[in-house]
């Protein structure tokens, strides 16, 4: 989670637009079904386990939503 936090802050400060949203919303585009966001100098095993805590997420935060 930290982890993701820190790739949504890294968006948000390249894109200024972005400072306007909702934190909520910042993450529901982060996150799919497939994993998350690509991350910076990372390698490739704690790339597979960060794509799986975002899958994760994203299935609570589908599910939390019915």
């Amino acid at each position: 989670m930290w982890l993701l936090g820190g790739e949504i802050m890294r968006d948000v400060n390249q894109e200024p637009r972005l400072r306007k949203a909702a934190a909520e919303q910042l993450v529901r585009n982060a996150i799919h079904e497939d994993g998350g966001p690509l991350i910076h100098n990372g390698w490739e095993d704690e790339q597979r386990s960060f794509d799986s805590t975002c899958r994760k997420f994203h299935r609570f935060l589908s599910q939390s939503q019915r």
